[in-house]
């Protein structure tokens, strides 16, 4: 490990919290009610959100702030993890877990690179071994270690390999369209052949 880096375990740095137990509601009763599924392609369409009924004295134990990071506890998303920004008022469904830092000098961004790493995707295929729904609980989540860097490094790293997933992302989308011109260009030029193919027969 680097100089002046520290090994920390996950418990020791945030809280962590189970979600709230409730039925969701396509009618606005009450906040919006994230769940495992509304987790697509690292994103969350809030307007397709349920809403759920919560007393207001539970409301603050369960509601989402920017830098939160919830995370799949069971399931084929187990060890799935989302970094939330700026949320409308929302709580979280029971089958996620949250993790709020309460040290300052780790960022969320951080750790949610951590949270793609090949060795935590180990401890969680570890973790969920011998499990009937293959969970991972908010204990073991905590005992989770992780390297934390002086601030200005988590910045650095952060930069940097945002930086390689734009990348990552145009050259992507830039494949994709060239599959989908290569493919209208096939298919253009087989309507054609079959065309003509069909205007020879008819004129023999």
């Amino acid at each position: 490990m680097k100089k002046g880096w520290e090994i920390k375990e996950l418990a020791a740095v945030s809280a962590i919290n189970y979600g709230y137990t409730e039925s969701a509601s396509s009618k606005p009763v009450g906040p919006r009610f994230l769940r495992i599924t509304d987790i697509q392609d690292d994103c969350v369409d809030w307007e397709r959100v349920p809403y759920c009924k919560i007393e207001s004295a539970d409301l603050p134990k369960y509601r989402l702030a920017s830098g939160d990071i919830v995370f799949a506890r069971t399931g084929a998303t187990t060890g799935k993890s989302f970094l939330v920004d700026a949320p409308p008022e929302a709580v979280f469904a029971s089958y996620l877990i949250r993790l709020r830092l309460l040290d300052k000098k780790l960022l969320p961004e951080f750790v949610l690179l951590f949270f793609q790493t090949a060795g935590y995707w180990q401890s969680i295929k570890d973790g969920s071994a011998g499990s009937a729904q293959g969970g991972f609980n908010a204990t073991k989540l905590g005992a989770l270690t992780i390297p934390v860097p002086p601030l200005a490094e988590q910045q650095r790293i952060v930069g940097i390999l945002d930086e390689a997933f734009q990348g990552i992302a145009s050259a992507k989308a830039n494949a994709e369209k060239n599959l989908h011109n290569a493919r209208a260009l096939f298919e253009s030029h087989l309507q054609s052949v079959f065309t003509r193919r069909s205007d020879e027969v008819q004129l023999s």
